[in-house]
């Protein structure tokens, strides 16, 4: 599961979509998140299916159930821009925060979207964790290379980019645990 995650360089969103953004540490499910459709959109992060009565407030979809479970029928296909995403490990009590990165590259991960009730909304896809990223949890989003974005925009399920392969990891503090913590302690490496 992806349930937190970074978007700190600004630059690198700049030089490649002309936008400006706001650097965050601790992007939460709720939060408006950069995504790209056909070009750089604020969305949601909280899908909805279309026909849900009541909001379900969905922030991840497994890869393995995408094209078969209802609530993802009418959904249509995002990008989500972030350039590093937080995972916990659980051991005795206690819950060990660790990020995830490429060395502040910029990541896509596969997303959907619908809108729902007039506002647009997304979910992050994942698939089962590379072995090297196993260690600290079962799930990761799925990655998708520069070269693979029409290919998952249009329709093709990319499920196993090789980009997944070039991630590392680290312990942080826990301060990232609290949604009102958005600062560079949120990424710094634990002694």
């Amino acid at each position: 599961m992806c349930g937190r995650y970074t978007l700190r360089n600004s630059k690198a969103v700049k030089d490649k979509h002309l936008l400006n953004i706001d650097v965050s540490y601790n992007i939460c499910p709720s939060h408006q998140v950069l995504t790209y459709t056909t070009e750089p959109t604020f969305m949601q992060w909280s899908y909805n299916p279309i026909w849900a009565k009541t909001p379900m407030n969905l922030i991840n979809a497994r890869s393995e159930t995408l094209n078969v479970k209802p609530s993802f029928k009418m959904a249509k296909r995002c990008l989500i821009i972030a350039d590093g995403w937080f995972e916990w490990l659980r051991t005795n009590n206690f819950k060990q925060p660790y990020f995830f990165h490429m060395n502040d590259e910029l990541l896509y991960f596969a997303g959907i979207y619908t809108e729902y009730k007039g506002e647009e909304g997304c979910a992050i896809i994942t698939k089962e964790a590379t072995k090297h990223l196993s260690n600290v949890h079962n799930r990761m989003p799925v990655i998708i290379a520069d070269d693979e974005f029409d290919s998952w925009l249009s329709g093709k399920d990319v499920f196993d980019s090789k980009v997944s392969e070039t991630i590392d990891y680290y312990p942080v503090s826990t301060v990232v645990n609290s949604p009102r913590n958005n600062n560079t302690d949120c990424v710094r490496a634990s002694p």
